[in-house]
């Protein structure tokens, strides 16, 4: 039999409003499990029950949160990612502080399925229950609680349990599954020791799966660690998904290291941020304006961290208003584009606003600057947009498909079709991988113009040379590219005769160097030199000596041989004229096609050289991907 899928609901309300009661009634479990719960009666942490209902394909798990204002932080980290809420208000009291508080909190979560329970219905008569589901639904008017459900219920005599049941079941039945980026992420929202098995966190997972056995992340802290055991419902399992409330036993981990509000993934999936770009939206109801560098805490996923908000088209933002901002963490936390958040004063504390995460990772802005607010805003767009956002920032370094659905945490399919969009628009071209690498067009030809200049520059200051050696081109140009872009240029250039090759260097059409006839002739003795030595090729110092040339222009010499590709240098002491380079590559070749493998020793014995040579080409082929070394043998790359 398949295993039900988990619809998620929060409950939300002021305090002493009958959450926890109400939960009770529905499961028979009572979510206050703290002693100190049970004392005061108040709930003071986050309580999980699970509801199975007869005959539903789902099943409920009840997230029940506190209503006393003091602990509102930890009804945020419980409220972050439910599927729908249970909004309760006590008939005897009607809407109070909490209430509005509560209510504001789902809003700007994003929460867009509910019902409303008016709790305590045993305590007041019908006309007052008919005057409170007025005033609810003006309150509710023109919220994600606009249509639903208003059900007066009691915890004390039952009335209402089986109508609140069914319209859980409804609910239940209109959620749909969340979409799945495939790779596996889980706020924690409870950190707890099993006795006989240790150290345990829960969460519910967002997206992707884990298994027993799995190696996952601990962020921001970046603690890796194995997951001993999976439990679903107090059940083990072999493995967990997207949308179900899990608990991992986690190995070699002490409790301490854990906490409320990190989050457990795939390693390497997500980034500590310490900078967020966001859309803000501010309570219309909240009396005070919000300032530049006005410090704030900020809620996402299940974590609080302490940040100053930066607004980066205004200097203060008034209640109701909508803004762009930029928040500066003193600590780091780790979230991804879309996710929501709640900020809250520093003190006193009071919820004032919230919104969506655009840019987990941006620089920091320059205030009221329109480039830098239009790049803010393109993360707002459809994912076209985001891509198209994502490589400018990172330009001119390329991007793949399945790069940027891990960075966003948007499927592959989703992220494809963004990629497909932008190649048909003519707004990036592809690059020639194997992983679909793209680039900005603007910034294609921006790099083709770069690497124009570099080989422009190079003949400026090397007017003897005729070419560029590809090597040293190659270096300047991927120290601010990358080298899939270096080729796709380079093959372009040449394509359309703006640059052309000349065997291992790079030339300008119709450029040919301006060498003296004396520099000509010194060229052809020292090169002799080197092709005569074959094999063991003599050292710089004796081929100076040898020619009686003064050190200046041997360098030179040398110098413009090099870049020409006449001569090699293997390391700082060996160089070896090209031909019989390509000649030790052949009997390399020819090695590791009969034995699938060459050591030093055998290619010193093949090219009867000393072991001086044999392991400098070994290394250069190793470098040069001829070769790669597995121990004390070289095999075919």
């Amino acid at each position: 039999m398949a295993e039900k899928e988990h619809v998620i609901v929060g409950t939300a309300g002021h305090i002493d409003h009958g959450k926890s009661s109400l939960v009770k009634a529905l499961t028979g479990i009572d979510p206050d499990a703290l002693p100190e719960e049970k004392e005061r009666g108040m709930t003071i942490e986050l309580g999980f029950v699970f509801l199975d209902i007869p005959d539903y394909e789902k099943q409920i798990v009840f997230i029940d949160v506190p209503g006393h204002e003091k602990f509102v932080k930890t009804m945020v980290a419980g409220a972050s990612h439910v599927d729908a809420a249970v909004f309760i208000i006590a008939a005897d009291e009607g809407i109070s502080v909490q209430t509005r508080e509560h209510f504001d909190i789902l809003r700007l979560l994003g929460v867009n399925r509910g019902i409303v329970a008016l709790t305590k219905s045993d305590l007041v008569d019908e006309m007052r229950l008919l005057e409170l589901e007025a005033e609810v639904r003006s309150f509710v008017a023109g919220s994600f609680l606009e249509s639903a459900p208003v059900i007066p219920v009691s915890s004390v005599t039952r009335a209402g349990l089986d109508a609140l049941t069914a319209a859980l079941r409804d609910v239940g039945r209109r959620v749909e599954r969340r979409p799945d980026c495939g790779i596996f992420r889980m706020p924690v929202d409870r950190v707890f020791v099993m006795h006989g098995f240790g150290t345990v966190i829960a969460g519910t997972i967002l997206s992707g799966g884990v298994r027993a056995g799995d190696r996952i992340e601990i962020l921001p802290e970046r603690l890796e660690v194995k997951v001993r055991g999976v439990q679903v419902h107090k059940e083990k399992r072999d493995r967990s998904e997207i949308g179900r409330r899990t608990a991992l036993n986690l190995q070699d981990v002490d409790k301490d290291a854990l906490r409320r509000g990190q989050v457990a993934a795939a390693p390497g999936f997500l980034t500590p941020a310490t900078r967020i770009d966001a859309r803000l939206r501010l309570l219309a109801d909240d009396p005070k304006e919000l300032k530049t560098r006005d410090r704030v805490r900020l809620h996402t996923g299940t974590d609080e961290v302490i940040a100053r908000v930066i607004l980066l088209e205004k200097e203060k933002a008034q209640p109701g208003e909508s803004v762009l901002a930029q928040f500066v963490l003193e600590s780091p936390t780790a979230a991804l584009h879309g996710d929501r958040f709640i900020i809250r004063t520093f003190s006193p504390v009071m919820t004032i606003g919230g919104g969506e995460i655009l840019d987990v990772s941006p620089p920091r802005h320059k205030r009221f600057d329109p480039k830098a607010i239009e790049g803010v805003k393109r993360w707002e767009g459809p994912l076209a947009s985001i891509v198209e956002q994502a490589l400018r920032k990172r330009a001119p370094r390329p991007l793949a498909p399945r790069d940027a659905a891990r960075e966003f945490g948007k499927r592959a399919e989703d992220v494809k079709a963004a990629f497909a969009e932008l190649l048909a628009a003519g707004t990036i071209v592809a690059l020639p991988t194997e992983k679909g690498d793209v680039v900005l067009r603007e910034d294609a030809e921006r790099q083709s113009e770069r690497m124009l200049d570099l080989v422009r520059r190079f003949f400026k200051a090397n007017p003897a040379s005729a070419a560029m050696p590809l090597a040293d081109l190659r270096t300047q140009f991927v120290q601010g590219a990358d080298e899939a872009l270096f080729k796709w240029t380079l093959d372009g250039l040449i394509e359309k005769a703006s640059l052309e090759r000349r065997e291992n260097a790079i030339g300008l059409p119709g450029r040919e160097a301006t060498v003296s006839t004396k520099d000509l002739e010194l060229a052809l003795r020292v090169e002799a030199e080197f092709k005569r030595a074959r094999f063991e090729t003599p050292s710089e110092d004796d081929v100076c000596r040898k020619l009686g040339l003064h050190e200046r222009v041997f360098k030179s010499v040398m110098h413009g041989l090099l870049e020409l590709g006449r001569l090699v240098r293997l390391d700082p002491k060996i160089v070896y004229h090209r031909d019989f380079l390509e000649k030790a590559r052949e009997a390399t070749l020819d090695q590791l096609r009969k034995r699938r493998e060459v050591t030093i020793a055998e290619l010193k014995e093949r090219l009867q050289v000393s072991r001086k040579y044999a392991c400098a080409l070994l290394e250069y082929f190793d470098r040069t991907g001829v070769t790669r070394r597995l121990g004390d043998k070289h095999v075919a790359k």
